[in-house]
């Protein structure tokens, strides 16, 4: 699949939104994942065989992003052990499910449950 140069100025478009992502990702702990997604889909439009193809990738770029992001977190002393055992292992499985289920749902309706997800993220940390 030759999506990086199917595109004009996509090189430079996805170099800054990688910036922007992993800042953010730094930054918050989280949130590169929703711009990693907006990105391509704006970048890519209907470039991609399956609109799945777009969180797919979004996650492969996820993983390395969010690894550094724990790295440095944890080298700086901003990690609690307390919770975590009790959280990765349904994370992990859960994902897993996610990873499992991506090819047997609908586009649209991941796209519905991403934005739901978002703004309703959203609204509990202005209100909380």
């Amino acid at each position: 699949m030759k999506l990086y140069t199917s595109v004009k100025g996509a090189p430079i478009k996805l170099l800054l939104a990688g910036l922007f992502a992993g800042a953010v990702n730094g930054l918050l702990g989280a949130g590169g994942g929703i711009i990693t997604v907006f990105a391509l889909t704006k970048i890519y439009k209907e470039k991609m065989s399956e609109k799945n193809d777009v969180f797919a990738h979004a996650l492969c770029v996820m993983l390395p992003l969010s690894l550094l992001s724990c790295i440095l977190y944890l080298s700086k002393g901003n990690f609690s052990a307390e919770g975590f055992g009790v959280f990765v292992l349904p994370a992990v499985l859960g994902g897993a499910v996610g990873g499992l289920l991506l090819d047997k749902l609908k586009a649209v309706f991941l796209r519905r449950l991403f934005a739901s997800l978002v703004i309703i993220s959203g609204i509990l940390l202005i209100v909380r």
